[in-house]
């Protein structure tokens, strides 16, 4: 996702866009306050890359709720899926004071104007799905995509059509579709790839889906639709109910509670479930420990724990995590 970083014509929206959607959260624990650049309290910038991507705002849930933990405050900005307003926000966090940032998804070779406000200021950036770069000190890799590509292929039968929705523009969806396209490589699976919309995934996937479901009758070929995340995927879903076809397999990443519900209702065929919580709360605490040791910690990038969830492993699932329960 490079892009080219017009900051001074989008600094204005930028400190409106903070205006509007930063929220400051107050002490959480009877820990005391860590001092911040200022002397005061610690605050850590999140910056989403949609309000709408439940997934990776739950990773920034978990980033919060341990830096609460700790005494630190929290500012959430919104970047609706727009990488200048992203590096932005950034920018303007670092004015506020900011001791650290996290980033979601966006790629950091993209974020390079936040990035470098925030080196010369000295502030430590963390990043959920980014990747490390020079800059950015701690990260979670959020791909993970070979076992649900590799469950594709094998209930294709190593045959048939696929649709495979995508994201070029978001890091983790590119390694996804990457392992995807590794998997069907060596099978004469036909895929067709469509770019859905960031906001408004799930109405595009259905758009998508109607389409072309219609030009995949049933009866044929095995077909099947692969979404990067499991937000388009419930739209997939919404899609197959309206045109009441059971025949077309569909397929999310991530695990949200929404995905696991349609897995164990029998509608989506299967999820592969990410531990994005604990991997923003992991972020999080490199960062404290960095801030304790003097910035001194090595730079590091964090994987997370993975569950494929389908028909034969949902109920096992819901018992070992009540909280996904309705």
């Amino acid at each position: 996702m490079k892009t080219n970083l017009f900051t001074r014509a989008i600094a204005t929206a930028g400190i409106t866009l903070l205006a509007l959607t930063a929220c400051t959260s107050g002490d959480a624990s009877d820990s005391a306050p860590a001092a911040g650049q200022d002397g005061g309290t610690k605050t850590v910038g999140l910056v989403q890359f949609s309000g709408d991507d439940v997934f990776s705002n739950g990773a920034l849930e978990g980033a919060a709720k341990y830096a609460e933990s700790q005494g630190w405050k929290t500012i959430t900005v919104d970047a609706k899926g727009s990488v200048d307003a992203a590096n932005s926000a950034m920018t303007n966090l670092v004015t506020r004071g900011a001791s650290a940032i996290i980033t979601t998804v966006f790629p950091s070779d993209a974020m390079g104007a936040g990035i470098a406000s925030a080196k010369e200021a000295g502030v430590t950036v963390a990043t959920w799905g980014g990747g490390l770069a020079d800059g950015v000190k701690f990260a979670s890799e959020t791909g993970l995509g070979d076992d649900l590509a590799a469950r594709v292929v094998k209930d294709l039968g190593g045959k048939g059509d696929l649709l495979a929705l995508t994201y070029p523009p978001g890091r983790i969806c590119q390694h996804r579709e990457q392992s995807l396209d590794k998997a069907v490589a060596s099978t004469p699976i036909k895929m067709n790839k469509q770019q859905i919309t960031i906001p408004g995934a799930v109405n595009s996937a259905l758009d998508a889906t109607l389409a072309w479901a219609a030009a995949h009758p049933a009866g044929g070929a095995p077909l099947a639709i692969w979404s990067c995340f499991d937000d388009p995927a419930t739209g997939v879903v919404a899609g197959l109910d309206q045109l009441g076809r059971t025949d077309i397999k569909s397929y999310g990443l991530n695990g949200t509670k929404e995905a696991i519900k349609l897995v164990k209702d029998g509608k989506l065929t299967a999820t592969l479930w990410i531990d994005g919580a604990k991997q923003g709360e992991e972020l999080m605490k490199m960062i404290v420990s960095d801030l304790n040791n003097g910035g001194k910690d090595e730079p590091k990038e964090v994987g997370g724990d993975i569950v494929l969830v389908d028909s034969t492993t949902v109920d096992q699932f819901l018992a070992a995590h009540p909280n996904f329960k309705s």
